[in-house]
């Protein structure tokens, strides 16, 4: 049985509590609203004496899901680490986190930030690269480049030239 406030599963099918935070199993969202607001006077002012429920608390999701634990993100990014082929793998895992329905929401969005990143960080590496190729391409800089390249070799035959014997 998976508690509808914590999240954690109790051994007990028969149990009318939970184990770890004490809330009631049997209990609807409705029935938890009516007892939530008890209303000490019936002349309409509305003074509740307990704390009114979030939204988020009194419709719930349905999705009564459980943290990432740290093994689990100690893993997921432990992936990265194979050789040769994790960082295609933790790629491709990204890839599968993101769309899986079995995957925690947090998890979920984790992985479409990290994707979202990862083509970011690709088209600015790219847009580096193709800058560097029509760098050297350019006549300006193969002139230079063999200026500098020339020099550098006879100021190396000079410095050869010196030591021998």
């Amino acid at each position: 049985m998976v508690c509808n406030s914590c999240g954690r599963d109790n051994k007990n099918e028969n149990a009318n509590f939970c184990e770890y935070c004490g809330e009631s199993f049997r209990e609807s969202n409705v029935e938890k609203i009516e007892t939530t607001y008890n209303y000490s006077n019936q002349s309409g002012t509305g003074n509740a004496s307990a704390t009114p429920l979030m939204a988020s608390q009194a419709v719930g999701n349905g999705k009564n899901e459980k943290p990432v634990s740290f093994l689990n993100w100690l893993g997921t990014y432990a992936i990265m680490f194979i050789p040769f082929v994790g960082g295609i793998v933790f790629f491709v895992m990204l890839i599968i986190w993101s769309v899986s329905s079995n995957v925690p929401e947090s998890k979920k969005n984790w992985a479409r930030a990290n994707l979202v990143f990862m083509v970011i960080l690709i088209i600015i590496a790219l847009i580096f690269v193709l800058m560097v190729f029509s760098m050297l391409k350019n006549p300006l800089f193969q002139e230079i480049f063999q200026e500098s390249f020339e020099s550098e070799m006879e100021r190396y035959n000079n410095l050869f030239n010196d030591f021998s014997y």
